[in-house]
């Protein structure tokens, strides 16, 4: 059985109540949490961590996708989000992700992994037979 309990943090002198992603806030929170998955992509290729300086970048490029996922899986509004300070933000996002990091991790990162391997796959069987039928009809 999956965990079910909510996470409590502190932040900007409030309690927020983080919860889990559910089956009624899935489509939000993938459409909001999408942006970021090219970016961690782009992160994880280039064999570096994600320092706080980049995620707090990536908030600040994606604010409003940010807002939304902080909003969705939390018991506050998106005007409560848009007046924290942006560490207070990088906070709760953090928390946001960490309570629900196996939904991230299984639903979309390993999902898009496994699409970009058979991709290169395909990439890669093409090249080879386009390759293939130049060398055995070339050009005169």
């Amino acid at each position: 059985m999956t965990e079910t309990t909510d996470n409590v943090i502190h932040v900007a002198n409030t309690d927020i109540t983080i919860k889990r992603v559910k089956v009624k806030n899935l489509n939000e929170v993938t459409r909001a949490f999408t942006p970021f998955v090219a970016e961690f992509e782009r992160i994880v290729k280039a064999n570096k961590g994600l320092p706080e300086s980049e995620l707090m970048s990536l908030i600040g490029s994606y604010t409003d996708e940010t807002v939304i996922l902080a909003s969705v899986l939390t018991d506050q509004s998106p005007a409560f989000y848009r007046e924290l300070e942006p560490l207070e933000m990088l906070t709760v996002i953090q928390e946001v992700v960490a309570h629900s990091g196996d939904f991230f991790m299984r639903q979309i990162f390993i999902p898009l992994k496994s699409l970009g391997a058979q991709l290169a796959l395909l990439g890669t069987t093409a090249y080879y037979h386009s390759t293939k039928s130049d060398s055995e009809n070339p050009m005169s």
